[in-house]
């Protein structure tokens, strides 16, 4: 797929601004949203003038960075696929170190202007060394002024550049697809009078190299070689110093290298595009300009249809503060593709995709050495003459901390997400498809870690009067105090265990059940605060939980097995840092001993069933935040995750009749406590009252899926019958998101809507080797969107409460027997009902951060297999998800 934004190299050719500037830059885009480019060079917009080597009537720019990239997904497909032998594609994660030497030249001259670019990108993967990729580029372009009021522009480039899995064109090979680009523009701009005119071209030749399949085979990507060329006007009307309209036309040719593709298409274009728009320009607080109009592609194959669509622009630079900046892009463009796909078995084949992206990005300025970031964006890619669109999101945030003048670290998480409408079927049997998957979508989480060395002087960054984050005036509240407390504490316990064990002829059969069940008890401690505010301490908790779950097959030859979770004792120490309006944030590390019941039963030996009582150890870690409500008082909001040691049961009387528990807890509690000795609390706060408006941040937590199965078995062989299986089954996993909304505010009441999205690692199944039924359920990302209702306390907390919906995407399989066209795969997108509670605790004037739990119900789905003993399946899905995540209010 091509990643070239030629839309972009023809405004950039046209320009955007007066006859005394021009410029261009290489542009490209990747499937899925705005990641972190690796290592970037520093272009000639992104430098200060008094910095660089300067030599000659040039500054020098050169650097170099080092990263670390995380990748959970490197070939962007949907984990659930089979691949042509029948296995699953399984996601596959990896590591890569990246090297990135760069240098950017600029001019120093008073008139005229020169610009070099250039750089490399070495990639090298841990585990999938076919990945390693050599990027590099080195483009120049540059102005020369004729006069005051006319100058002409060009550049020339060439960049050496890979294609990214998620492409559909690229997918196949061994190795990721090389392509080369030949970039060269130029023009002519001169003021007249009140106007501008801009006159421009463009030309840009792509070269491919020939792809290899896992069978050795030839994949020829020389069919998408091509030229593309374009020429284009633009007039502008200088009506104000802040309004200036515009017109522009281009007209483009685009010619494919070889007459016809592998499957004898023309692939040859031609057309245009025409706009109106205004720019506008309020000074340092304001820019951009916003355009719409048409574009037109009319192809020489008569089997593509020509395309006529609205086209439309916009790019958004605002300074919302001294220290925080919002930059935002809308645009249209018409990629080509070689793609195709079978439709009632018949392959059908693209012409182009219609690109539309819209992106924003938010950098605060939290200290003169730290910034953060966050970044949205969404994309649809509308495929032409096949019926295909995918939805592509991109969502993530980062921090960048100056080590020193020269040596900066960042740290950037992303996440992208395809939503698309093209499905693989298969396993069609009994007039049923029971493969049935969203074969387009899929979720990538990137974490990016990066050191980069700036190898030339730098100036001293100017520290404005006042301070980027805390309180202007230095207010810090006593907080929580020092010395002993007791308090009282309720919530929710989530309880997962995998089991595992011996059956039938050296068989075995594993399976992840889980549960839930209130919680309630007492905790003391003692803690102490140092001058820098910092915490650390030692508690003691004791509380009883009813959680539990059960698992029941009414077969002679089956087993029933349930546990239940008692009381808990544990011990845990504390540290954390009190924040500005007297909050303490902390985390937990400690030991807990705690009682479980456990049932275990074959069927046909109930007379040696066991059932006991054991107490197990197990570790414990865990964040909470406690927050001051007087001299004494303090409520809180914790949530710890346990551990506990494996344990085996006896249940009968023959040889290997042994189950294992490994069991994890999830604990979420709020509580209410009083300190001894507390401090002459006075209520700071940092937001002054109001939380009101736009609000945007990250979050990362923990999920814990719970099915509730309700399943008829129909079974063949020796001990045939009709039987039933009732069990609860789930397990717990990592999430990951963005989220974003608005808020009112009457007093301290509060009330607003959010928007979010997110990953999921939570999945559970269950596995009988070498025979019998498989089965798991696999909740993937998905979106949200809420209310939140609540009231913000005298020192700025705001409590809240949240009623929603959430989609998810939800992947099933259902394996019995050997005909694998029996096999039941399918991906389902399920909308449930959420609520939940949370706190949103002030860092800053600006900055929250947000402890949040909430509960999903997504219903029940069932369905019926295709054996000729045919079972019946029902399941319903619910979700308990602790978030711990960070936010900044503009």
């Amino acid at each position: 797929m091509d990643k070239r934004r030629l839309a972009v190299q023809i405004a950039l050719a046209l320009g955007v601004a007066t006859a005394g500037s021009a410029g261009a830059q290489d542009a490209s885009t990747k499937e899925g949203g705005a990641a972190p480019s690796p290592g970037e060079a520093v272009t000639a917009d992104d430098v200060d003038s008094s910095s660089g080597l300067a030599t000659g009537g040039f500054r020098f720019f050169p650097q170099v960075s080092v990263t670390t990239l995380y990748d959970s997904n490197i070939y962007g497909v949907n984990g659930s696929v089979p691949n042509a032998s029948g296995e699953i594609e399984e996601e596959t994660s990896d590591t890569v170190g990246i090297l990135t030497p760069s240098l950017a030249v600029r001019s120093d001259w008073e008139r005229h202007e020169l610009n070099v670019n250039a750089g490399a990108n070495l990639a090298r993967y841990r585990d999938n060394g076919d990945e390693d990729y050599q990027d590099y580029w080195l483009n120049a372009d540059g102005r020369y002024d004729i006069n005051a009021r006319s100058n002409v522009f060009g550049g020339l480039g060439i960049t050496r550049d890979h294609e990214d899995r998620t492409s559909p064109e690229g997918a196949a090979g061994v190795e990721p697809v090389q392509y080369d680009s030949l970039d060269a523009h130029g023009g002519y701009a001169r003021r007249i009078g009140q106007t501008v005119l801009r006159l421009g071209g463009t030309a840009q030749r792509l070269d491919y190299e020939n792809g290899v399949d896992a069978d050795g085979a030839v994949i020829n990507h020389d069919d998408r070689d091509r030229d593309i060329y374009a020429l284009g006007a633009r007039l502008t009307y200088l009506k104000t110093p802040q309004i200036r309209p515009f017109g522009q036309v281009s007209t483009e040719v685009r010619r494919y290298r070889q007459d016809r593709d592998d499957f004898g298409f023309q692939r040859d274009s031609d057309g245009y595009r025409a706009a109106a728009g205004i720019e506008f320009d309020y000074g340092s607080t304001l820019d951009g300009e916003v355009y719409g109009g048409v574009l037109h592609q009319s192809f020489d194959d008569p089997r593509f249809d020509s395309i006529t669509r609205p086209d439309f622009g916009a790019r958004l630079t605002w300074q919302a503060t001294p220290y925080t900046r919002v930059r935002g892009t809308l645009d249209r463009s018409l990629e080509e593709t070689t793609y195709w796909q079978f439709e009632d078995g018949v392959p059908d084949f693209a012409s182009s995709y219609l690109y539309s992206r819209a992106e924003v990005l938010a950098e605060h300025r939290l200290t003169p050495r730290t910034t953060l970031s966050a970044v949205a964006s969404y994309g649809q890619a509308d495929y032409q003459d096949i019926n295909r669109t995918d939805d592509l999101i991109g969502a993530g945030f980062g921090v960048e901390h100056r080590l020193t003048k020269n040596l900066l670290l960042q740290f950037d998480y992303r996440h992208y997400q395809r939503d698309s409408d093209y499905r693989y079927l298969d396993n069609e049997k009994a007039g049923r498809t029971n493969i049935d998957l969203m074969a387009g979508n899929y979720q990538r989480d990137q974490v990016y870690l990066r050191l980069k060395a700036l190898l030339h002087p730098v100036r001293d960054t100017p520290v404005v009067a006042g301070t980027f984050s805390g309180l202007a005036d230095g207010r810090q509240s006593d907080g929580v105090g020092d010395g002993f407390y007791l308090g009282a504490q309720s919530g929710i316990s989530t309880l997962s265990t995998e089991t595992s064990g011996p059956r039938g002829n050296q068989g075995t059969d594993s399976g992840d059940n889980a549960g839930w069940g209130w919680t309630s008890g007492l905790f003391g401690g003692w803690g102490v605060t140092s001058r820098n505010h910092w915490y650390g301490g030692i508690e003691l908790d004791g509380a009883r939980s009813d959680a539990d779950w059960n698992h029941a097959k009414d077969k002679s030859t089956s087993r029933m097995f349930s546990l239940d979770m008692n009381d808990s004792w544990g011990a845990s120490l504390r540290g954390g840092r009190v924040l500005a309006n007297g909050s303490l944030l902390y985390a937990r590390a400690g030991l807990v001993r705690s009682e479980f019941d456990t049932y275990f039963q074959a069927n046909d030996a109930p007379e040696n069933a066991a059932d006991e009582s054991d107490r197990e150890t197990g570790k414990r870690y865990g964040v909470g935040i406690d927050v001051p409500a007087g001299e004494h008082l303090f409520w809180r909001m914790d949530y710890s995750v346990t551990g506990y040691d494996d344990y085996s049961v006896v249940y009968d009387t023959t040889r290997d009749s042994i189950e294992s528990f490994d069991s994890r807890e999830g604990l979420f509690r709020i509580g209410l406590g009083w300190r001894f000795g507390g401090n002459d609390y006075q209520a700071v706060d940092p937001t002054d009252g109001d939380v009101s408006g736009f609000y945007a941040g990250a979050q990362m937590g923990r999920t814990q899926l719970r099915t509730d199965l309700d399943a008829i078995h129909n079974d063949g062989g020796s001990n045939p019958g009709t039987y039933r299986l009732q069990a609860d089954f789930g397990d717990a996993g990592t999430s990951a998101g963005l989220f974003a909304g608005y808020g009112w505010q009457w007093d301290r009441v509060y009330f607003g809507v959010e928007a979010g999205a997110e990953n999921s690692a939570a999945e559970w199944d269950h596995v009988r080797e070498p025979t019998g039924r498989n089965f798991s359920v696999e909740q993937k990302g998905g979106q949200s969107l809420s209310a939140r209702m609540g009231y913000q306390l005298d020192n700025g907390t705001l409590l809240y409460a949240r009623l929603g919906k959430a989609r998810r995407q939800f992947n099933y399989r259902y394996v019995k027997g050997g005909d694998r066209r029996n096999d039941i795969n399918r991906d389902e997108i399920e909308v449930g009902n959420r609520f939940g509670l949370g706190a949103e605790v002030p860092v800053t004037p600006n900055t929250f951060v947000r402890f949040d739990y909430n509960r999903t119900d997504y219903g029940e789905i069932a369905f019926e297999t295709t054996h000729g003993n045919t079972d019946s399946v029902s399941l319903e899905n619910q979700t308990d998800q602790f978030r711990l995540g960070i936010g900044y209010r503009f």
